[in-house]
């Protein structure tokens, strides 16, 4: 046996006595260490997925509190919309008011109001509906203050079924609008008109509109939106001749354009230096390595319609 053989290796010296006794202790040490390692290794283990675990519920009660937040904001936002809304509902007064009201807005926007009918009232329960049929005109800008205003005034007013037209299709800046607007009042025993606050809750800002959907962008609008389009989406559909000057007719981007000499297009800079009947030449400025920048000459034909016969 191999324990007879250490025993007999190890009585034959002192010196292999004492390396004996301490390999046994290293043996026992090293064992003793495994051990204790394993049980530290398991206790890091349950306390990395302890800490995990609270990270995981301090990110949850972090998003909860957000949520929170973002609906205690809500909620504010619509208590001060309710409050707004019950006081002039609350400060309705009577129809005069209210058309005095109507009509210092025109007046204050440079809006000339050309009919305003009053229709019959509607009474909804606790409050009364006094809808009227108005019809005014204006600027586009003066217009959509005016609609702002409306709905400013210390009364509750709602507008809806709008229409919007030129006064005249040659002159698309005055234009005339028609809405149905509603204005309510509280009917409610025993609420008196500024019963609630002194004042309304802080008015909506104003929003500046200045775009006529009626008239044409500026022109540095439009040639920017030409220098925008790759000029394989051109297309040469025809071409117009007066007074001794001809113009291309080029679609692109589902439109029409009508251009003339010197008319830029296209990405690269195109510039049109001949317009013919059949075609339209466009001269673009490249880049091209190690040359710098080159002149690129490109040609627009009409294409032949085929008839049937």
């Amino acid at each position: 046996m191999w324990w007879h053989a250490v025993q007999r290796w190890a009585s034959g010296s002192r010196i292999r006595t004492v390396l004996l006794l301490a390999g046994w202790l290293s043996l026992l040490l090293g064992v003793a260490y495994v051990v204790h390692l394993q049980a530290l290794f398991v206790e890091v283990d349950r306390v990395a997925g302890h800490a995990q675990q609270l990270r995981a519920e301090q990110t949850a009660k972090v998003e909860r509190a957000e949520a929170l937040s973002v609906s205690d904001a809500q909620r504010a936002a619509a208590s001060r919309a309710l409050e707004a809304s019950r006081w002039r509902l609350a400060a309705g007064g009577d129809s005069a008011s209210l058309l005095e009201g109507i009509a210092y807005q025109g007046q204050q926007h440079g809006v000339f109001i050309e009919h305003l009918e009053l229709l019959p009232q509607i009474l909804q329960g606790e409050y009364v509906e006094l809808p009227m049929q108005l019809q005014v005109e204006g600027s586009y800008p003066a217009l959509a203050a005016f609609a702002q205003g409306l709905a400013q005034l210390p009364r509750l007013i709602a507008l809806q079924d709008f229409s919007l037209a030129p006064v005249q299709a040659q002159h698309p800046a005055q234009l005339r609008m028609q809405l149905r607007a509603s204005a309510y009042r509280g009917e409610r025993p025993g609420i008196e008109p500024l019963a609630l606050s002194a004042e309304p809750v802080a008015e909506r800002p104003f929003l500046e509109f200045t775009r006529n959907p009626f008239e044409r962008p500026p022109l540095q609008q439009y040639r920017q939106h030409l220098e925008a389009l790759p000029i394989e989406q051109f297309e040469l559909v025809g071409s117009l001749a007066r007074q001794h000057t001809r113009f291309a007719l080029l679609r692109a981007a589902g439109a029409v354009h009508r251009l003339q000499l010197g008319d830029r297009l296209g990405r690269d800079r195109g510039r049109i230096v001949a317009i013919e009947e059949h075609q339209v030449e466009i001269i673009e400025e490249v880049f091209v390595v190690g040359k710098g920048w080159l002149e690129r000459r490109r040609t627009l034909t009409l294409k032949a319609t085929t008839g049937t016969g």
